[in-house]
């Protein structure tokens, strides 16, 4: 006997609103017209089918009384059962077994709700890096400390110098850039208006210029495009529950990623 119950994935002693609630969140999901999934359509028959038995207080007591036995009909020997599955199928009376809502795409369902607002976010940002690279950025002139004070410092990069200025900020420097650094010379640190990310780095007399930085307007560029992508992706995206589930995923990885990077960008 069918379990309505499962079905809905409610307690057998749910009220009126709490059957009519959980209908509606199933309702939307299996929907044929929402969903192409396989096996959508027979879902979303089975959950009518529930609603149906469950919303009616007569039709709900008599199918409570049928599941505790309190009411037995007449027993009707089952017909003999084949051992060839599809000689069974073609047996009178044989009904498959019906579907039934996973507890894992009930728990995708229920975390989905919030795919929208955390695809916004990840609009959001993109827009605020978009916006913060189209203002006019700051020029920073910074002294660059000396060697003594920067070796124990250079111990943990990989590059062959790097430089530090007083005000802490720190970049790569190849070979041919090293003696437009010198110590106590001037670097004029290129920096964005609102997040103070750093864009570009200029020697004092802005005859050498550093563009190839670890930070979210240079090399790791290609995050925040990847990022308005997924985010695009799950704003627009309605059908193919477990997809979107996973699409959900990759937007709250690439955000953290991101900021990951935004702090690497502003030391």
């Amino acid at each position: 006997m069918k379990d309505y119950y499962q079905t809905l994935h409610i307690n057998r002693l749910a009220n009126a609103a709490e059957i009519k609630r959980a209908y509606r969140r199933l309702a939307v999901v299996f929907h044929p017209d929402k969903n192409q999934s396989p096996g959508s359509s027979s879902l979303f028959q089975e959950i009518n089918e529930a609603h149906e038995v469950l919303s009616d207080p007569v039709k709900r007591a008599l199918y409570d009384q049928l599941m505790t036995g309190a009411y037995a009909p007449v027993d009707v020997p089952p017909p003999q059962r084949h051992r060839d599955p599809a000689y069974r199928r073609k047996q009178s009376g044989y009904q498959p077994r019906p579907a039934q809502v996973s507890e894992r795409l009930m728990m995708m369902v229920y975390l989905l709700r919030y795919l929208r607002l955390i695809s916004w976010i990840g609009v959001g940002w993109v827009s605020i890096l978009v916006i913060d690279y189209i203002l006019p950025f700051r020029q920073n002139p910074e002294e660059v400390i000396s060697e003594s004070k920067a070796v124990d410092l250079r111990k943990t990069h990989h590059s062959a110098h790097v430089v530090f200025t007083k005000e802490r900020h720190q970049f790569p420097v190849s070979s041919a850039g090293e003696p437009y650094f010198k110590p106590g010379t001037l670097a004029n640190v290129v920096t964005s208006r609102m997040l103070n990310i750093i864009v570009r780095v200029e020697s004092q007399n802005k005859e050498y210029t550093i563009t190839s930085l670890g930070s979210v307007y240079q090399i790791f560029a290609f995050m925040p495009v990847i990022l308005l992508i997924v985010s695009g992706a799950g704003l627009l995206l309605k059908n193919e529950i477990e997809f979107r589930f996973s699409l959900m995923i990759a937007i709250c990885m690439f955000l953290l990623i991101n900021l990951v990077f935004l702090s690497l960008s502003i030391l």
